[in-house]
């Protein structure tokens, strides 16, 4: 499994270059805007390199079964399809949230499906409002340098770590091949000098692995789930969830338009308090790393236990991103269009 993760992360180093300098050579940048807190044209298609990266991984491996990936390829190329053609030219919100959604179904046909339901219409619908969820979540931290390549990366860690039953082989190699890919990416976007941005067509992209290993855990981990330790997938990308959250809280209360984006998220307020890219970064990858280690307390709990852990610590994140005003309203940035996921930054 460590094979997959070593070639992603030497492919993702090969790549990136060769994307950025396709962008300049076409002149696809990220451009400044109301939205944007970056100077100067940035590229923005670091999605190309990261889905390379990720296939690389999984299937230059002798455990690789073409087979059993067949639904999540297709949805994951779904999903990055989509996210490249909006970062080139721009697409309808609704189409990319349809696409989000087939991409659940192709998970849910083929086996990942929730543990709570049996009922096959309510599962079908839980899986599918999931990977909504987490696509935009982590398209939401695509908002600062390094913050999404860095987070995934700690969480990807965190699934690695588990014991190996947890996992499945193709969701052991997925979680290895995106460790090494967002690794690999983070040397072309770490703060305050990032080279490249992702854009959607790699945060979705992203979000979208990450609750695929969610789904496989429940999946594999089921015979021996006990109680809430079957919350562990969403404890563990607490702090994504809970931002986007509070975003489209914020625009709720607000009245505003949920196709809106802003700049209210937990990093644009910590970089309003004079707290450098730099500094950003390391915090949210320390407080990410936390919550990965109270989510593998939680698999050792008992029910009580594990319900308060999680219980609590969601409570503690709210409190924190209350505290900071995460729900105050900002009236500069709200009534202007952004151009990200379905639900914009």
């Amino acid at each position: 499994m460590v094979r997959a993760g070593a070639i992603a992360f030497f492919t993702t180093i090969a790549v990136v270059p060769l994307v950025r300098r396709f962008c300049i050579r076409w002149v696809l940048y990220d451009l400044n805007g109301p939205l944007k807190i970056h100077v100067g044209a940035i590229p923005r298609l670091g999605g190309v390199a990261i889905i390379l990266s990720l296939v690389a991984g999984l299937v230059f491996n002798h455990q690789f079964d073409a087979m059993q990936a067949r639904p999540f390829l297709i949805a994951l190329t779904l999903i990055w399809a989509v996210g490249f053609v909006d970062d080139i030219q721009g697409l309808s919100p609704i189409l990319r949230l349809a696409i989000q959604i087939v991409g659940g179904v192709l998970l849910w046909y083929g086996g990942w499906r929730l543990p709570w339901f049996e009922n096959s219409a309510i599962n079908l619908a839980g899986v599918c409002l999931l990977a909504v969820v987490f696509i935009n979540a982590f398209n939401f931290l695509d908002g600062a340098d390094g913050l999404c390549a860095g987070v995934t990366g700690i969480i990807a860690a965190a699934y690695i770590f588990l014991p190996s039953i947890a996992l499945s082989e193709l969701g052991s190699l997925v979680a290895w091949s995106l460790l090494g890919a967002s690794l690999g990416f983070l040397f072309f976007n770490f703060p305050p000098n990032a080279k490249i941005f992702m854009g959607d067509s790699g945060s979705t992209v992203l979000g979208f692995c990450i609750v695929f290993l969610g789904l496989d855990f429940c999946r594999s981990s089921a015979p021996n789930l006990k109680g809430a330790t079957v919350l562990f997938p969403i404890v563990v990308a607490g702090l994504p969830l809970l931002d986007a959250t509070l975003a489209i809280s914020r625009r709720l209360v607000g009245g505003g338009d949920l196709l809106y984006g802003d700049r209210r998220h937990f990093y644009d307020l910590w970089t309003g308090l004079g707290w450098t890219p730099r500094r950003v970064a390391l915090t949210t990858y320390a407080l990410t790393a936390a919550i990965c280690a109270i989510a593998g307390l939680v698999l050792k709990c008992d029910f009580r236990k594990a319900l308060s852990l999680s219980i609590g610590t969601a409570g503690i994140l709210l409190i924190a991103g209350l505290r900071l005003g995460s729900l105050r309203q900002n009236h500069e940035t709200q009534d202007k269009p952004a151009d990200c996921s379905p639900i914009a930054q």
